[in-house]
């Protein structure tokens, strides 16, 4: 008798951690910052991207929602200790710099009053190429700056692979052959100084902030992002962001969640930004 007793404590034990552990899933924190990730709107042929009609209900269902949308800018403050917010909120970037941001996104987010943030390959906008897919223009970016939309940086040309057929070796935490850590450290930091360079040039001073192709960072990046002044970063992660409350000695690295897909709907999306 006494050896089932102990079996059944045993049982309500564990059936009482998964409870727990499930209910946390469920309900997500209270507090803190959702990044939602976006890329484009079909360029990639990839059949699970999203889609127009998907991404005018997540708008719709995120405008309507008792969450707060906020600005690169806010999301910052907050992240410095300089802004409290209320309640948990939601941040919402697209990456690589594709013309279909101007062309579908930007009309649904004005639209709905949201603002966003694209983080831009800065070579393709500075330099177009025919061959090359559509990138946004100087020109609409200062546009839809003023409708809430902001522009930083996915590095100038270091969105790639050295190599290529394997998709292994990203560029930008990767040593090419025969290239020294001297070297390396020297074409990271050109690389993401023109990047910034050029988009103070056009588009006016603004922090220093970048989003990591592929997520891939480690210690020695983020020692020469530190080093350039940059202090906030994005991954491609899932998670919540909450602030520390002050400037970090390191670069702050982000999470982000993918919600560009068309089988994410608009309820689908609150409940997903619940669960983080």
């Amino acid at each position: 008798m006494r050896k089932y007793r102990f079996i059944i404590i045993i049982l309500v034990f564990f059936v009482g951690i998964s409870a727990t552990v499930a209910y946390k899933y469920f309900q997500g924190h209270d507090e803190g910052v959702v990044v939602l990730m976006y890329h484009d709107f079909g360029y990639s042929n990839d059949p699970k991207i999203i889609n127009a009609e998907v991404f005018e209900e997540q708008m719709a269902a995120l405008a309507t929602s008792d969450y707060d949308v906020i600005s690169m800018d806010q999301y910052i403050d907050y992240m410095e200790g300089n802004l409290e917010l209320e309640k948990k909120s939601v941040l919402i970037t697209f990456d690589d710099g594709y013309e279909d941001y101007y062309s579908i996104a930007y009309p649904i987010l004005k639209k709905h009053n949201l603002p966003a943030t694209n983080f831009i390959i800065v070579k393709l906008t500075d330099e177009p190429n025919e061959r090359a897919l559509p990138h946004l223009t100087w020109d609409q970016m200062r546009e839809m700056e003023q409708y809430g939309q902001s522009f930083y940086s996915h590095t100038y040309n270091h969105h790639l692979y050295l190599d290529p057929g394997e998709n292994d070796h990203a560029a930008l935490t990767s040593l090419k052959v025969n290239e020294t850590e001297e070297q390396y450290i020297g074409r990271i930091k050109s690389d993401l100084s023109a990047a910034h360079k050029l988009l103070v040039k056009e588009l006016g001073e603004q922090p220093n902030i970048v989003a990591f192709p592929y997520g891939r960072y480690d210690d020695k990046l983020l020692k020469i992002t530190k080093e350039l002044g940059i202090d906030h970063t994005f991954n491609i992660k899932k998670g919540i962001n909450q602030s520390k409350g002050t400037k970090q000695e390191k670069t702050a690295v982000y999470h982000r969640v993918n919600a560009g897909l068309s089988k994410i709907s608009g309820e689908d999306l609150l409940k997903l930004i619940k669960r983080q």
